[in-house]
């Protein structure tokens, strides 16, 4: 069993959107429960110097428990990146991440966007178990993320 393992994970979508929209999803944390998969409550407890997320408290669904934590958020980098890392969680020892924001080459209104993700959990979880949720959340969360860029896109056209 793995306990005190944590391994970065990325990946790597097309949105047909402009950086910013896709920087005005990633940094609604108040949104997140209507289209991220398994955040049941996203709270902004602390409102950066830039008028963004500073910290935010979350709910989460995770390994059939409810899952509660916060994170740092650091915008500096907007409209490039934008990162986070956990300041305190009750079954979790690290969360950090990424969303990094790049105008597609090859098509103008399109946005290359890699989701980075590495997540420690104070319970014990086996290496493949773990793994194959890692690959599944990832995924789905940047699925999810893609759907919701797109869909406001639409709404805004």
């Amino acid at each position: 069993m793995s306990m005190g393992r944590s391994e970065q994970r990325l990946v790597r979508r097309t949105v047909e959107a402009s950086v910013q929209d896709c920087v005005n999803v990633a940094v609604d944390i108040a949104s997140y429960p209507e289209w991220a998969e398994g955040v049941r409550e996203a709270e902004i407890t602390e409102i950066g110097p830039d008028g963004l997320v500073k910290r935010a408290h979350f709910v989460a669904a995770a390994f059939g428990r409810a899952v509660s934590y916060e994170l740092d958020y650091n915008t500096t980098h907007l409209p490039h990146s934008l990162s986070w890392s956990l300041i305190r969680g009750d079954i979790v020892r690290t969360i950090s991440g990424s969303y990094r924001f790049a105008p597609s080459l090859d098509e103008p209104d399109q946005t290359e966007v890699i989701y980075q993700l590495e997540v420690e959990l104070v319970i014990p979880v086996p290496g493949f178990v773990r793994r194959r949720a890692e690959d599944l959340l990832m995924s789905t969360a940047l699925e999810r993320f893609r759907a919701e860029v797109s869909r406001r896109a639409r709404m805004k056209a």
